[in-house]
């Protein structure tokens, strides 16, 4: 069994393991399983990706995974500092995928369609943000944009993009649940497995095209 094996199997299986265990947290250890799966698909993007473009990557990722580690704890600025943390993250992944741009126009359509959800979610939570309005339309606005440059990228491959989408999603339901006090049926399930896809559709998407580009 070579080590791309090993590597697969173990990030499927840590993600599976908090996925399943996460309507239960906090538990001993869980802060630690949480950011496995990110360290993994950062290490292997870290290991592979060598130019500026996997630098930037690699970044972004470990200040997702620095999010993850201050919204699993209890401090009261928690949310706040995890909010920092994501929103530095995608920075990053702007300045990245920046380095693909290639404007292609049936791409407007998945563009708009971000954008429509985006503005739609700022407007439905506007009344209950109260003292934290600046900040979280400061990382809708950051996290919209960083979509749009992933829809954008000139990577024939739709994984990356995906992926984006799927961290807007995952984000999205976070927000329902905590600011409108909406119940959403196994949101933990649901807000864990749409991101760990989504950071792992980014990773491996951006090997993948990499991997693509160079054998042509």
């Amino acid at each position: 069994m070579n080590s791309r094996v090993i590597y697969y199997i173990a990030l499927a299986l840590f993600s599976i393991i908090y996925v399943i265990l996460s309507p239960h947290t906090p538990y001993p250890g869980s802060i630690l399983l949480k950011a496995i799966p990110i360290w993994l698909v950062a290490g292997h993007v870290f290991l592979t990706l060598k130019d500026l473009k996997g630098r930037l990557l690699f970044i972004g990722l470990m200040f997702g995974s620095a999010g993850d580690i201050a919204l699993a704890t209890d401090y009261s600025l928690s949310f706040m500092i995890g909010l920092g943390f994501f929103l530095i993250g995608h920075l990053f992944y702007i300045a990245c995928f920046s380095r693909q741009w290639k404007f292609q126009p049936v791409r407007l359509i998945p563009a708009g369609l971000v954008m429509i959800l985006s503005i739609g979610l700022s407007i439905a939570l506007t009344p209950r943000l109260g003292g934290l309005t600046i900040p979280v339309y400061a990382y809708v606005f950051i996290i919209t944009l960083m979509v749009i440059f992933a829809v954008f990228r000139g990577a024939p491959s739709p994984a990356v993009w995906i992926g984006a989408v799927l961290f807007l999603l995952s984000d999205a339901i976070i927000a329902v649940q905590k600011f409108m006090e909406i119940d959403v049926p196994q949101e933990s399930i649901l807000i864990m497995a749409s991101y760990y896809l989504a950071q792992i559709l980014i990773g491996e998407g951006s090997i993948q095209d990499e991997k693509a580009s160079a054998d042509h």
